[in-house]
């Protein structure tokens, strides 16, 4: 090794540690959220069991209005099920080098962080999608319409409202993360 490449060596050295914060900071996020995971995947799939009984109930008390609702309520936990399905469908990294494996791990992360959040977004638009079916299910469908059925589709929408800024946050969150660690990634290719 010449004077030159190990001049470089010790400014690529001395500099490293500035530019791989973005890295060890989303690497510690990523320990952190794995200690959730099973709990969130818990949740999701009670919730996908309690939104089928529910839509197979409806389903089975017959009448336009519950064939109707039972099948908008199956159709759309299939289709959080599926998008929840996609969110963690990416492949994972197999680079051989150490700095290149701890990147593509962190790259990985926040991929999944930007899938997940346009997963929710696309499942807060279907929920929208099947708030407003119930609602014209219970207006022109049946034959009387309970207050209480309004006022539990007005909770339902103020509860997706509320979950559709909250997942456009973490978006745009995620996807700057994702941003800093392709930039970092691309200086290590040059």
């Amino acid at each position: 090794m010449n004077e030159s490449e190990w001049n470089e060596l010790q400014r690529l050295w001395k500099s490293s540690p500035q530019q791989a914060e973005p890295v060890v900071a989303e690497l510690a996020r990523l320990r952190r959220r794995q200690r959730w995971l099973a709990v969130g995947v818990a949740i999701e799939a009670l919730m996908a069991v309690a939104g089928l009984s529910v839509g197979v109930v409806l389903l089975t008390r017959g009448g336009t209005f519950f064939v109707v609702t039972g099948s908008a309520t199956c159709a759309f936990v299939v289709l959080v099920c599926a998008l929840s399905l996609w969110v963690w469908r990416l492949p994972r990294p197999r680079p051989e080098d150490a700095v290149e494996q701890a990147l593509a791990a962190a790259r990985q992360h926040a991929r999944i962080g930007v899938r997940h959040a346009t997963a929710t977004i696309w499942a807060l638009i279907a929920g929208m999608v099947f708030a407003a079916v119930m609602a014209l299910a219970r207006g022109f469908l049946s034959d009387t319409a309970a207050l209480a059925g309004y006022v539990a589709i007005g909770v339902v929408q103020l509860g997706v409202a509320t979950w559709f800024a909250l997942a456009f946050r973490y978006y745009q969150a995620r996807s700057a993360a994702l941003a800093r660690l392709d930039a970092i990634a691309a200086a290590l290719t040059q």
